[in-house]
């Protein structure tokens, strides 16, 4: 019998090829828009909207198997995150469109028409990769609740500041760029974190009918799961 160290299996995710092969992705593609196919910053901002619906997806699909197999799904319902985080990717989803919409009277300056369908290609690529693999994961990984939300309030804030410092300063290609930055940074803190929670050491507790705190998760408490 060999001895397991808690959150190795969290450690393992981090240096997950796939994982990183995503995260990539989603930088390269924006900059190769912007620098080679004329992007603003608008096809970044459906992109990474386009994005939470993928990272919801996949916490949704681990919250359900965790519940079908009798683990702790992190103590979060996935009925209860599907109501939830579907009623805050939606409201931000038509307030992104709507900002796009709208952008050159907010902004004073015409924006040229652009194509979103390689935006909307590389988005289903994206989306196929990490569902499969949230289908087909052994064992299941603990579901990250924390960064999908951190995704929807993280992306607001940006898309505000974003059309502040174009309405302000007139610097959309800076303000792209930005954004992609932002971005990378964004997932890279969110992936350190999940790896906290993922390797059973933290854990989501109700505090309330409608609340929820992060926990510690004592030793003998550790998930088996959560290691390799």
């Amino acid at each position: 019998m060999s001895v397991r160290a808690p959150g190795a299996a969290a450690s393992a995710s981090v240096r997950s090829p796939l994982l990183w092969i995503d995260v990539a992705l989603y930088v390269v593609l924006p900059l190769v828009g912007l620098l080679w196919w004329g992007w603003d910053w608008r096809p970044i901002v459906l992109l990474y909207w386009l994005e939470n619906v993928t990272i919801g997806g996949v916490t949704f699909i681990r919250l359900r198997r965790r519940a079908k197999a009798g683990t702790d799904g992190g103590g979060f319902p996935a009925s209860f995150f599907l109501m939830h985080y579907g009623i805050f990717t939606a409201v931000h989803g038509v307030f992104v469109i709507v900002l796009i919409a709208i952008s050159p009277v907010i902004t004073g300056v015409k924006a040229a028409p652009f194509n979103p369908l390689w935006v909307v290609l590389a988005w289903i690529v994206a989306t196929l990769v990490q569902w499969y693999s949230a289908l087909r994961s052994d064992p299941v990984p603990r579901a990250s609740v924390g960064r999908a939300y951190a995704r929807v309030l993280v992306l607001h804030a940006i898309v505000l500041g974003a059309v502040w410092l174009i309405t302000a300063l007139g610097l959309p290609s800076i303000v792209a760029i930005a954004l992609v930055v932002l971005h990378a940074i964004v997932d890279v803190v969110a992936i350190v974190l999940g790896a906290l929670v993922g390797g059973g050491r933290y854990r989501f507790v109700p505090t309330g009918t409608s609340s929820w705190a992060l926990q510690r998760v004592p030793d003998r408490e550790r998930d088996p799961a959560s290691e390799p």
